[in-house]
């Protein structure tokens, strides 16, 4: 249950408490770096570029149910029940899925390119994050994630299985470093 009476609550009082009750979400990007770790070491292990397209499009899938465990294991409440702005968390958080079909084309037509796309896709996701959470960490993830993996793309195409999901880990331990600084800072 909410904290805050929902009648009388002002924007930024819901802000802070969904913030408050969700880590700003700090578990899905830990259960990120898990998956983005097995994803890079998928990427020096798998030869097949369409085998490892595949395990991109349906690892991604795993996700969900990683941040729910890490938010059980972190005792965070995922859906903040109560707080009218939770259903707006949930919408921003599941939007990628609506780029399904393009990462199935993708898988079929440049699977090499796989990684790169889906790290794009992920970066730009967490934008409306950082107003929801106020949040600088999620402005600095979703700029780094998109512009690190266009660059790995670029300069090394033949090394994006590995370098590219490589720098996505880089940019969520740092996200999740910062996130854990604002949480402190609010619990302060």
């Amino acid at each position: 249950m909410t904290t805050i009476d929902q009648t009388t609550a002002t924007l930024a009082e819901l802000r802070a408490d969904l913030t408050r009750r969700t880590g700003r979400g700090i578990n899905a990007i830990v259960a990120g770096i898990g998956l983005w770790s097995v994803f890079t070491a998928l990427g020096a292990f798998v030869t097949s570029e369409f085998v490892l397209a595949l395990c991109y499009v349906f690892g991604a899938g795993l996700l969900f149910p990683l941040s729910l465990l890490v938010a059980r294991a972190m005792k965070l409440d995922t859906f903040a029940k109560g707080n009218p702005l939770a259903p707006l968390a949930g919408l921003t958080g599941t939007l990628q899925l609506l780029f399904t079909p393009l990462m199935i084309g993708a898988t079929f037509l440049v699977p090499a390119a796989v990684p790169w796309f889906l790290a794009v896709l992920v970066g730009a996701h967490f934008l409306p994050f950082s107003w929801l959470f106020a949040s600088k960490a999620y402005v600095f993830a979703a700029i780094a994630m998109p512009v690190l993996a266009g660059l790995a793309g670029w300069l090394l195409p033949t090394l994006v299985p590995i370098v590219a999901p490589a720098a996505v880990v880089a940019v969520l331990v740092v996200t999740a470093i910062m996130l854990a600084r604002e949480n402190a800072a609010d619990r302060a």
